[in-house]
């Protein structure tokens, strides 16, 4: 198996901004990096923009795809340093041969994005053939296992490095006729929590994307032809739309930066709020203006108070944002985004205080039709901890609020997520012994995940709970140890 290398030197192709970014919206500067990235499947759809978006950044990408030739022009089209290799995810040997040759040529490899695999034909299960069933698995499943484990064999010996599992949607909710792609993607999002604890000592991040409805080529083919109804699909998303492509490699591209450093076995959904949504009615009713496009100019984020909004108002203001105090939010003309934090979330009432903060900065999105909201709370809600008087019902509570604001205010163009840290440092160290990256976060690593949520670079992230505590949550080992 010996890789296609580029043409002839030209600038890398730039990544295609999310369809959500706007002139004014300040995203996380990027940063020229020059890492090894091995992408599967990345001859199309979101495989092909992440790969675009890493090479816009400086790195050099390994395009892997059975699709040989196809692989080679997308290569090429990137510029020199770039290379493709034809390879059948699903053959353990052609695998291991990548990665091997990876090795060989580079001498190392900091990035994979284990993003290959298909979707079945829609068969029953009734009906649904053996062969075709492993065959599936082979593919979605047993090559992300194979390629991810070599990829950490390499990884290991050169003191660490990331991993990005692509999911989908499917692994959360059963889709008829989509049994074994379910499962598949289901398997893929356990995979990367197994691995993210077993592998976070030797500084190895693990952690998986499941997108929602996105406009890869696949699903245009599929809307041409009469199979999917994009009107249809966009009434169940609460943004009320499908994403695009390179916003889940902006997703992508977040997990795989040193701002998810504190990261590990997490799941990051990026599906524009449709997992969370329940209600029986269409998803994406405005309940205020309709989405605009955000105007010019600075934009102008609201930061609660604690450690973590201290730092993240610092970087907002090294970027040229506008931050003003959450309590003074009200009287903002405009307001495009909120930490919404609470200084002492361990006394009752963590919940009220956030929702009185949140209400009080949906009034003003709901009004202009734009604006991201991140809540802050704990990881005690997503794990029990141990204790029956701990923070943990509270910390559910302002998780579900958020899922709720997403799916009520979506509709008018506002984002809301929430994040559940971990540990602090200054925190109470019992726990830590549990911790898979065997330390406290900084203030700052927290603030890291909370500024990518607020930026346009997470355009189709809605209604998520993103864990950012080292894997506390993911670890469910009987060793107390992690």
């Amino acid at each position: 198996m010996s890789p296609v290398a580029s043409g002839p030197e030209t600038a890398p192709a730039p990544a295609p901004a999310p369809a959500s970014a706007s002139a004014s919206a300040l995203a996380p500067a990027p940063v020229r990096c020059g890492r090894i990235v091995l992408v599967t499947g990345a001859a199309a759809g979101i495989g092909w923009a992440t790969a675009r978006a890493f090479a816009a950044l400086g790195d050099r990408v390994v395009l892997a795809d059975i699709d040989g030739p196809r692989a080679g022009a997308r290569a090429a089209a990137l510029g020199a340093g770039h290379e493709a290799v034809a390879v059948d995810m699903a053959d353990a040997a052609q695998v291991r041969a990548l990665v091997a040759g990876i090795a060989a040529r580079h001498g190392r490899l900091d990035v994979l994005v284990s993003n290959a695999g298909r979707i079945e034909g829609g068969t029953g299960l009734a009906e649904q053939a053996p062969e075709a069933f492993r065959a599936l698995l082979a593919l979605n499943l047993g090559g992300a296992a194979v390629v991810s484990g070599e990829a950490a064999a390499l990884m290991r010996r050169q003191g660490g490095g990331a991993i990005i599992h692509v999911a989908s949607g499917a692994a959360l909710r059963a889709i008829p006729l989509r049994n074994g792609y379910s499962a598949s993607k289901a398997g893929v999002v356990a995979l990367a929590r197994d691995q993210g604890c077993a592998w976070a000592r030797h500084g190895i991040r693990v952690n998986a994307v499941a997108p929602g409805y996105t406009r890869t080529e696949l699903v245009e083919a599929l809307i041409a032809s009469g199979r999917v109804d994009p009107e249809k699909v966009a009434r169940r998303i609460p943004l009320g739309r499908m994403g695009q492509p390179e916003e889940i490699a902006a997703a992508i591209l977040h997990l795989a930066s040193p701002d998810a450093a504190y990261m590990a076995g997490a799941l990051l959904v990026a599906d524009g709020g449709s997992n969370a949504f329940g209600g029986s009615e269409d998803a994406n009713l405005p309940r205020g203006a309709l989405p605009v496009v955000v105007a010019p100019g600075p934009p102008v984020i609201a930061v609660g108070e604690g450690r973590v909004a201290e730092a993240l108002a610092t970087r907002l203001v090294a970027r040229g944002a506008r931050v003003v105090p959450a309590a003074a939010l009200q009287r903002q003309p405009r307001l495009d985004g909120l930490f919404c934090t609470d200084a002492v979330p361990e006394r009752p009432g963590h919940l009220e205080r956030v929702f009185l903060q949140a209400q009080a900065a949906g009034r003003v999105m709901l009004r202009q039709g734009h604006g991201a909201i991140v809540t802050l709370t704990g990881i005690a809600g997503q794990a029990a901890l141990g204790g029956a008087e701990g923070p943990g019902p509270e910390a559910a509570a302002v998780a579900m609020l958020a899922r709720s604001m997403a799916c009520e205010w979506g509709g008018s163009g506002v984002r809301v997520n929430a994040l559940a840290a971990g540990l602090v440092e200054g925190d109470d160290p019992a726990l830590l012994p549990r911790v898979p990256l065997r330390r406290m976060a900084r203030p700052g690593e927290i603030a890291a995940v909370a500024d990518f949520l607020l930026s346009p670079a997470a355009g189709f992230i809605s209604g998520a709970v993103v864990p950012v505590d080292g894997g506390l949550g993911a670890y469910g080992g009987l060793d107390p140890d992690a």
